[in-house]
């Protein structure tokens, strides 16, 4: 019993990460970013309602707090900026321009592994 409880406080992701909200971490996922064109799978949960999220109204009504997407290889546009990004993504066969800035970003995942988490 003592052995699946260290195992389960050793792989739980949330104890290793470090808040999104600081600028290492910031820098991190822009220069994370850039590299989801080479098919590498990136994960980013954002908090929809934040200040300076944009997206449609029917992405924010079926998302009205939280949203996950996953940057492999169906996306277009990617643009990342000093305090934000952008991307074209496919929502069940819309196309939908995201702008998503980095301080409103809960967590960020690179190849499956957790890099950021302000949960």
């Amino acid at each position: 019993m003592v052995l699946l409880v260290a195992v389960l406080v050793a792989t739980t992701p949330a104890c290793a990460a470090e808040s999104c909200n600081k600028p290492a971490s910031r820098t991190r996922i822009a220069e994370t970013l850039k590299l989801a064109s080479e098919q590498r799978p990136v994960n980013i949960t954002f908090r929809t309602h934040a200040d300076g999220v944009k997206l449609s109204q029917s992405l924010k009504s079926k998302y009205p707090d939280d949203m996950t997407i996953i940057l492999q290889q169906d996306f277009e546009q990617l643009n990342i900026k000093d305090d934000r990004f952008e991307v074209l993504l496919r929502f069940m066969g819309n196309r939908e321009r995201l702008t998503v800035p980095f301080n409103a970003i809960k967590a960020f995942w690179d190849k499956s592994e957790l890099k950021c988490s302000d949960s």
